[in-house]
């Protein structure tokens, strides 16, 4: 992304704000304010796919990861039955309840709960078999390999047999260089919101850079960052890590988009 900007004359811009320091509830502390802005068209696909499976839900819907309702709400509009939105970070459970109050699609809301923990809580909370839909977006890959185990574990506790599970795909290899890409821009009043990711490798992870900036006038209000590190997995050892938590992975519903099912 290309954000031409003039910094004179006029005040200096604000200093970016610093990356999150990682601390318990305080992920998404920089980006919660920016993310409908900027990050709701790439969760539209697989909203538009996960349309259907909601419609088809029977028991209950389970939502790890449910950020600030992007999804949620086409999870709630789309089907009859209970909605389990579970969202750790504070920022983004913020929006979230905004989203959700008054409630979404009107009494359609009162369908829809929201748990202040992960999904790993959530089963241990005596949640199991609660659902037979399970949806997990944009928040595997950001998981340690034994905390994303354990999840699996938990997600397979709280489907029925029979339950389907959907993530989006991890990505499956460090980037052999840095990869930059432009986030778009929003205009709101008379400012302009803008971002952009950058992604490469370090220490065998993933580092996501996300760095965003509000304008004015051609002049830099303000800058903020928040750092995110990813752990690369293939589809394969995915399959083998859902396999051991008794979930068979299956054909993927829409690009990028996979589907398993928890088996008896």
């Amino acid at each position: 992304m290309d954000i031409r900007v003039d910094l004179t004359p006029g005040r200096p811009a604000s200093p970016e704000r610093p990356a999150s320091a990682g601390r318990p509830g305080e992920a998404y502390a920089v980006s919660a304010e920016f993310y409908d802005l900027l990050h709701a068209r790439a969760y539209h696909r697989h909203a538009l796919a996960l349309a259907a499976p909601a419609a088809a839900a029977r028991i209950g819907i389970v939502e790890a990861g449910a950020g600030t309702g992007l999804v949620t709400g086409v999870l709630i509009g789309a089907s009859i039955v209970p909605v389990h939105a579970v969202e750790p970070a504070a920022a983004m459970r913020a929006v979230l309840l905004s989203r959700l109050h008054p409630p979404a699609g009107g009494p359609a809301g009162d369908r829809v709960t929201v748990h202040a923990c992960s999904a790993l809580d959530l089963s241990l909370g005596g949640m199991a078999g609660l659902a037979d839909l399970a949806v997990c977006l944009r928040m595997v890959p950001c998981l340690p390999p034994e905390e994303r185990r354990r999840l699996w574990q938990a997600l397979a506790a709280l489907l029925v047999p029979g339950g389907l599970l959907f993530l989006d795909r991890p990505p499956s290899r460090l980037p052999a260089h840095p990869v930059h890409r432009g986030l778009g821009q929003v205009r709101l009043g008379i400012d302009t919101y803008g971002g952009q990711l950058t992604r490469c490798a370090e220490d065998g992870l993933i580092r996501y850079d996300y760095s965003y900036v509000v304008c004015r006038a051609g002049r830099i209000l303000r800058r903020a960052r928040e750092t995110f590190l990813l752990w690369p997995l293939t589809r394969e050892a995915l399959g083998t890590e859902l396999a051991a938590a008794g979930l068979v992975l299956e054909e993927d519903l829409a690009p990028n988009l996979l589907r398993a099912r928890r088996v008896d």
